[in-house]
Parts: structure tokens; sequence; C-alpha cells
């Protein structure tokens, strides 16, 4: 049983080398070690409207992850999104009724500045439930399944927003304006 003293001993000392290797969160709170020029920029975005109620939980989501404080009152950016949805029922019983659902979603978004897109992105993501016999479950799983894919896509967004700042900011940086 020596060993485990001597792995107890030795796992603080080969952690030691990763205390200095200048990780930092990409986004995060004015508490934490975050870029406050990505946190800026993040706050001065105004999202877009959607229209139906997937897209108005994706916008609300969005609005909590970007402007956790309140939206910007002199907006620099617009973020613009289109969402697509492809609901596909599969999994087929001998019934020749469906067993399983299966969403796949398609995001497009384009962040504007003025009339100029800055930036763009695409993504897909897909998710599926089972079907039960209860059709109060049925219903209560999708809403539930469509709540956690728009913070989902929320996150994405918001994650591909901070990426491009920061390395703007990099730029900017090492360019020296």
């Amino acid at each position: 049983m020596w060993w485990r003293k001597f792995f107890a001993l030795l796992f603080p000392v080969l952690l030691l080398p990763l205390a200095g290797c200048g990780f930092h969160p990409l986004y995060g709170t004015e508490s934490d070690s975050a870029n406050p020029a990505v946190m800026n920029e993040l706050a001065s975005i105004q999202v877009a409207p959607l229209a139906d109620h997937q897209g108005q939980m994706i916008h609300n989501a969005l609005l909590t992850d970007l402007t956790p404080r309140g939206e910007a009152e002199h907006p620099k950016y617009i973020l613009r999104i289109r969402v697509s949805l492809n609901d596909v029922q599969e999994a087929i019983s001998t019934t020749y009724s469906a067993t399983r659902d299966f969403l796949l979603y398609t995001i497009n978004f384009y962040l504007y500045e003025g009339q100029t897109i800055v930036t763009a992105g695409s993504f897909s993501q897909s998710y599926s439930y089972d079907f039960l016999p209860d059709y109060y479950a049925n219903v209560s799983t999708s809403d539930d399944l469509k709540r956690r894919a728009a913070l989902a896509i929320a996150d994405e967004i918001r994650n591909r927003l901070a990426a491009y700042f920061a390395k703007a900011a990099e730029v900017k940086t090492k360019s020296g304006k």
C-alpha cells in the first residue's frame, strides 16, 4: 500500500505545471477572470425577434446569455437568426405507428454592425425521444426537449460569438490599434 501514499504525494506535484498554463474562461461574469472586452461586446448585441414559439424560446435564452443585466440602450450589433426544424417520426412499429420522434435543428446566424455582416455561422443539432402510450407524456416530453434545445442553441451561438470577439480583440491587440 506504499504506492497509494506515493501517488497521493505525486499527484499535486504533477498538477503544479498546469497552474501556470494561462488558462482563463472565454466568458463569464465580472467576478471571474473573463475577458471584459468580450463581455462588453456580447452585451452590445441586440437579438432580432424570431417568429414562432421555438424561435421565441431561443430569443429569450440568447437575451439571458448575452445581456444578463438587460439589453443595451444603444446596441452596436444586431444578431439575426434563422432556425429550421425538421421533425421526422421514425422507428415505425408493426401497427404502422411511429415509436420515436427525431428533431433536426439547422441554425444560421448573422451578426451585423450597421449593414455589414461581421461574422456568420451555421450548425445543426439533433434530438430525439421515444413516444409513450400516454398522450400527455408525449406532449410534455416534446415541450421539454424543445426548451432544452433552445438553451443549447443559445449557448452554442453565444460561444461562437464570444470566440469571434476574443479573436478580434487578440488581433486588435497584436496590430496595436
